[in-house]
């Protein structure tokens, strides 16, 4: 087992004592200048980990530490998750730097005794929700989200990898816990008026109440479930929101693998369009201005249509290459990215509607103070997330997915 600056057990770091853990790495001399004056910042936002900025005194080089912690950070010790899934955010941020170099940070070491991932820090780059709040357009945001996913889905794919190559690779993703936080709190809990651990805004009530007595809706969202459950079509990113991207004006990169497992392609691109449909959402109040409202929204769907067809065409280019002649079938290749498509819908909508009704919202509506307000955004939403798990059987071409979506957003702006 690796020593990790001269701890031998498991603890977690603090401000102070990640200083001193990374003057005794070796591998840090490489990114900062251990002998001189460091500082560090605790930086973590987000539900899980502590992450800490070690950076040279003066705004020199830095690097990031992030850490797993022993449990769920946002509900503390009462909610135990194993640290050893820092490993897998290891391996998954390795693969993806390997297949897609420049669209993800660049990974440095792992410490598998404090169960920590030192990595570059994107230091003049802002997760993009909060931006994205404000009404900022990121360049090339959908084609380079796209390119992202063709060229990691595709090389961790059976059509790049052979069954035994794929396989091996595989071992090291039976990531456990993070996909049961999925399967409960995507697929399962948003559905069960009684789900302890459910909440949401009760200006919504009877919404939620709806939806939640929907048979039809609950079977379709079974059906993905059990879809994410068995379809090991690739190592997927696992949670690819809108603050698991970090961007400034020239360029954008993925982070936080964590949740990596090989799961349906579909989930990952569902992810980002859904996010992309909860902020079009949230711009009803968040851009007052009916021109403002109008434009921005019709930013996100142009992002949405720019990320399939560049995932689209990356992944057709890829596909023209494949070697088993199992997969050269030009209608097979049609049905298998047909087959993508709806889980993309259905998959996009489950998120929609886990982030109003289940345990971990996002800042785009919660942000929205005034109850009755966010009750309006949140209702868009979910007309949208209801529509694309209960239809995602049957659509058709990626338009069908935007005609839902503009629907509900258009039908605000009139």
């Amino acid at each position: 087992m690796t020593r990790s600056g001269g701890a031998s057990v498991y603890r977690p770091l603090d401000v102070d004592t990640v200083i001193d853990y990374v003057r005794n790495r070796p591998e840090a001399r490489a990114h900062l200048d251990t002998s001189g004056v460091l500082e560090a910042v605790e930086v973590g936002d987000g539900n899980l980990n502590l992450v800490f900025k070690v950076f040279e005194a003066g705004g020199g080089r830095s690097l990031l530490i992030k850490q797993a912690l022993p449990y769920v950070r946002v509900a503390g010790p009462s909610w135990p998750m194993p640290a050893e899934r820092a490993g897998y955010e290891a391996r998954a941020l390795a693969l993806e730097h390997r297949c897609a170099p420049g669209l993800v940070p660049e990974p440095y070491w792992f410490d598998e005794v404090l169960m920590l991932n030192a990595m570059e820090n994107l230091a003049d780059q802002r997760v993009i929700r909060f931006p994205m709040m404000e009404g900022k357009r990121y360049r090339d945001l959908g084609a380079t989200i796209g390119d992202f996913l063709a060229r990691t889905l595709y090389a961790t794919s059976d059509f790049a990898l052979d069954a035994a190559e794929k396989r091996e690779i595989m071992k090291g993703f039976f990531n456990i816990e993070l996909c049961r936080i999925t399967e409960d709190l995507v697929f399962t809990e948003p559905y069960l008026p009684d789900a302890p651990r459910n909440r949401w805004n009760p200006r919504i009530d009877a919404d939620v109440a709806d939806f939640q007595a929907d048979e039809r809706l609950k079977a379709e969202a079974a059906k993905l479930k059990y879809r994410f459950m068995n379809a090991t079509q690739a190592l997927i990113h696992g949670d690819l929101h809108t603050g698991s991207i970090m961007a400034n004006d020239h360029d954008i990169r993925v982070i936080d693998p964590e949740f990596a497992f090989f799961g349906p392609m579909g989930f990952d691109i569902g992810a980002f369009i859904g996010n992309l449909w909860l902020s079009g959402a949230s711009h009803e109040i968040h851009s007052p201005d009916p021109e403002a409202r109008r434009a921005y929204r019709r930013y996100l769907i142009d992002e949405a249509v720019a990320c399939w067809a560049a995932f689209e065409a990356g992944f057709r280019r890829r596909l023209e290459a494949v070697s088993s002649p199992s997969w050269a079938s030009p209608a097979f290749q049609d049905d298998f990215v047909a087959s993508v498509l709806r889980d993309t819908a259905g998959y996009a909508g489950c998120k929609m509607l886990r982030r109003i009704v289940g345990f971990a919202h996002v800042a785009d509506l919660d942000s929205i103070e005034d109850l009755d307000e966010r009750a309006r955004a949140e209702r868009i939403a979910i007309r949208i997330g209801r529509r694309l798990v209960s239809e995602h059987a049957r659509i058709a071409s990626f338009d069908d997915i935007v005609a839902i979506a503009a629907e509900a957003l258009e039908a605000h702006d009139a």
